[in-house]
């Protein structure tokens, strides 16, 4: 039926036409009932009462029929708009609210306050719609209150509410229910203050409901995992937090209308659109693009549903095909990869999945291509590595234990104490040693084998007696490793900003202290005296060790050998700076200088700079104040210097071993170059003519040395070694 015919018969007074047209737009479903009502309230305004009513009835008859006496009121709620004065409209809505809402006590007695004569019906209709929904036991929020609140009460009379607020009871008007925003009844912070009893029930009877309530009360419509716990914690204590999650995890993973993103403490948020948790994993794996990215999420899902007890067989089945499609094209570039694309096939073949058979000898094939088996574990991540031990042992349960071994050293702590575990399980301790004395090796490579090898030897179980009789696998092996593992660790700290470097060190230093350092002492007792002595040298120099942990190992030592703690300072290591005679007059020359000729100098600089007027754009003054400076830090610092300066009497020059003011004869062992170095005080310093200041980190490695000794000097690739010759005073 066209709409604008009858419109233009209403706007134009013939309602006759208008009548007799009317039937058929009614019944016609696809008439749009907003418009028609519309019609209706037009031919009211033009006065045609009579008429109005008459369309109105038909109207509403056809709509009860179509929708029944809800659909009869819908309709009447329209027309109030655009009817708001009609009588017989009035005493449609009263007869229907009253008819379908009989069951709520107070509905007569609001419908009869709301929609009493005289009120215009399209006010009181909304006021009536909202009285009926907030019943007791109903949520709302007004702007006097920051918490919600809960009706407790509903005067029919005279149209008020009774609002608890936390327990302060406060009236509602009228006028101030129709400013007040209606809160769902699930509203999750409203059931916290005044509905714990129904929530806890909820909680545990229906987790999906439980956590999609507390997801829709955030205005970010998402919940993490602390705020649900905390939310559990109010209402159940926190000691049952555990229980519920563990039960109420696999439900929430599985659900339609949520999504948890994240791991061990996910994310929870409302899904637009109902899905499947099996479509959702199907969208997630295909947006991901690296291979590892595929092979971890499979493997997820594989452990997700293991613990569900359940998987989808479908979805599991096009996994792995996946792993198995992707494995041929990562053959040449990433035999690694292939080799756990192979792996996580074989995993969900174990499902019981009925995917597509691998040859196990091209298997094998793929894992001969794996030349470094180390660099796996930083490849693959510890998930996919487990997958891929796992299934080595079953294509070739001959030379698994090999390969493992090989693994082992980059390992991190979980993985390392599974390897050795099995290896040991197997009497593999041939190879188990071979991947120790590759970590004692190079301690730096295998930070986390390192500290677990050393806690668990220290132990008291049957693990930790197989492993301290290990082959060269001693305490002072593991105790040299990990003091190593600390320096080296320390040096690259001191001058990095890499956090995993920090982190590894404390994880180091943690390690080494455990167990009351009691490991440490009974290593010191075995100790004799020279080595001691080359002990306390390394903890004196070391870069990593904390202060409080070298000075209990340095304590266990001066137990045993109080002597190491109680040699006289060398000259080279007083608080005083050596100099000839020569060079001191010359320093305190310098020194007065400074102070009578370039300080007076500057000053009149400054002077006359500043005579030129405005000082923050005259550049002079400033330059003329920077030089000042300068000038005044270098006096000072002479000043300190000539302070503590003391001239190099020659009896410290005739001794037997390197010191302050020798002159020592060399030979370069690596090409038996002989050579001459003189050790002078600080300020004749000549580097190319090989006369160095005592205090220079070349000359402190001679202190102190005799003739025979061997000295070296510098760092990995860049280390020299002499032997000494003679020593003689370099004196004149």
């Amino acid at each position: 039926m066209n709409l604008l015919k009858l419109k233009k018969l209403a706007n134009s007074g013939h309602f006759d036409d208008l009548a007799t047209l009317w039937p058929e737009a009614v019944e016609d479903t696809d008439s749009d009932i907003d418009e028609l009502v519309r019609i209706v309230g037009q031919v009211r305004r033009l006065g045609a009462d009579k008429h109005s009513d008459q369309l109105l009835g038909t109207l509403l008859s056809a709509l009860e029929v179509r929708g029944g006496r809800q659909g009869r009121l819908d309709a009447c709620r329209l027309a109030a708009e655009h009817l708001p004065t009609s009588e017989i409209l009035r005493r449609e809505l009263r007869n229907l609210y009253n008819e379908i809402y009989n069951d709520y006590d107070k509905a007569s007695a609001l419908t009869g306050k709301l929609l009493a004569d005289g009120q215009r019906l399209n006010v009181g209709v909304k006021s009536l719609d909202r009285f009926l929904q907030l019943r007791p036991g109903s949520f709302l929020t007004d702007r006097s209150h920051l918490e919600p609140g809960m009706v407790t009460a509903v005067n029919g009379q005279n149209a008020a509410l009774d609002v608890s607020f936390s327990g302060r009871t406060s009236t509602i008007d009228r006028k101030a229910v129709d400013e007040v925003i209606i809160l769902p009844d699930n509203h999750f912070p409203s059931m916290l203050i005044y509905k714990r009893d129904d929530l806890i029930i909820l909680a545990e009877e229906d987790p999906e409901a439980f956590v999609i309530a507390a997801v829709q009360s955030t205005r970010d419509r998402s919940c993490s995992y602390k705020d649900l716990r905390k939310h559990h914690a109010t209402l159940n204590g926190a000691d049952a937090w555990a229980k519920w999650w563990k039960k109420s995890r696999p439900v929430l993973k599985a659900s339609s209308r949520l999504e948890m993103s994240g791991a061990s403490q996910p994310t929870f948020r409302m899904l637009r659109h109902e899905r499947s948790y099996e479509q959702r994993m199907r969208e997630q794996f295909a947006a991901l693009k690296l291979p590892v990215e595929k092979l971890r999420f499979v493997l997820d899902y594989l452990a997700e549903t293991g613990r569900m007890g359940a998987g989808d067989d479908e979805l599991l089945l096009e996994f792995g095909n996946a792993a198995a499609k992707m494995a041929g094209p990562l053959l040449e570039t990433d035999p690694a990869m292939t080799l756990a694309c192979l792996a996580v096939h074989s995993k969900i073949a174990g499902r019981g999945v009925d995917v597509a058979v691998l040859n196990p000898k091209a298997a094998v094939g793929v894992l001969g291509r794996c030349k470094d088996p180390s660099q796996l574990p930083a490849h693959l991540g510890d998930q996919l590595l487990l997958t891929v031990l796992k299934f080595t042992k079953e294509i070739v349960p001959d030379r698994w234990a090999i390969f493992w071994a090989k693994v082992l050293p980059r390992c991190g702590r979980l993985v390392s104490e599974g390897i050795v575990r099995e290896l040991l399980n197997a009497d593999k301790t041939d190879e188990l040693t071979k991947a120790f004395h590759k970590v004692l090796g190079h301690p730096t490579a295998a930070p986390d084998v390192l500290g677990w090898l050393w806690r668990a030897r220290h132990t008291d179980t049957k693990q930790a007696v197989i492993l301290r009789e290990l082959d060269g696998v001693t305490t002072r092996a593991c105790f040299d490793a990990m003091l190593q593992l600390i320096d080296a660790t320390g040096r690259m700290a001191a001058v990095s900003d890499d956090k995993r470097l920090r982190k590894t060190l404390d994880q180091s230093l943690d390690t080494l202290a455990l167990y009351d350092c009691n490991p440490i002492r009974d290593h010191v007792e075995q100790l004799d005296i020279r080595e001691s002595r080359e002990l306390k040298t390394r903890l004196d120099t070391s870069d990593g060790l904390r202060a409080s942990l070298k000075a209990t190992i340095s304590a266990m030592i001066r137990t045993r050998f109080p002597d190491i703690f109680v040699d006289a300072a060398k000259p080279w290591q007083e608080e005083v700076l050596y100099t000839s005679e020569r060079a001191l007059q010359m320093r305190q020359a310098e020194f007065n200088r400074l102070l009578t000729e370039e300080i007076p100098a500057v000053a009149k600089q400054i002077g006359e700079a500043a005579s030129h007027g405005d000082l923050s754009e005259n550049s002079e003054y400033t330059a003329a104040l920077e030089k000042r400076d300068q000038i005044t830090s270098n006096a000072t610092r002479i000043e300190n210097e000539l302070a503590i300066a003391k001239i190099i009497d020659r009896a410290m020059t005739e001794t037997d071993f390197v010191n302050v003011g020798t002159r020592v004869t060399l030979r370069d062992l690596s090409t038996s170059v002989e050579e001459t170095m003189t050790f002078c005080g600080i300020w004749e310093s000549q580097p190319e003519k090989g006369i160095l200041s005592y205090q220079a980190p070349l000359a402190l490695a001679f202190m102190g040395q005799t003739v025979g000794d061997q000295v070296e000097f510098g760092k990995n690739g860049h280390k020299r070694r002499w032997e000494i010759l003679s020593i003689e005073s370099a004196m004149e």
